[in-house]
C-alpha cells in the first residue's frame, strides 16, 4: 500500500491544471497548511494519520475516510507526508525509496 509521492509545488501545479479557476497562492497556502497539520500529528476522526491532499480541500481526513478506498497506489501525497505509513502501520515501500534517495 503506497501513495504515489509528489512535491507540494508539483501537485499545485497538477491542481491548478485540474482546477483553472483556482488562485495559486491560496491553493498553495491550503496544501502547506494541511502539510502543517500532518506534521504537527493531526488524525482523522477514526485515528489514521492525515492525508495532506484530502485534507487540504476537506478538513483533517484519513485516505480511506476521505474516498472510501483502501488502496491509495494510484494516488498522489505530499512526499513530505509519505511517513504516515511507516514503522506504526504498513511500510510505504515507494515512500522508503525516496527518503533513502535523500
Amino acid at each position: 500500500m503506497s501513495f504515489v509521492p509528489i512535491k507540494l509545488r508539483d501537485y499545485v501545479r497538477v491542481h491548478l491544471k485540474a482546477n483553472p479557476g483556482s488562485d495559486k497562492r491560496e491553493v498553495t497556502a491550503r496544501f502547506r497548511a494541511a502539510l502543517t497539520r500532518y506534521q504537527a500529528g493531526e488524525r482523522c476522526y477514526c485515528g489514521e494519520p492525515i492525508w495532506v491532499i484530502g485534507s487540504a480541500e476537506l478538513g483533517n481526513t484519513c485516505f480511506t475516510c476521505a474516498t472510501g478506498e483502501t488502496d491509495p497506489s494510484e494516488d498522489y501525497e505530499i512526499a513530505e507526508a509519505c511517513d504516515k505509513y511507516s514503522a506504526a502501520t504498513l511500510s510505504d515501500p515507494a515512500c522508503d525509496a525516496r527518503r533513502l534517495r535523500g
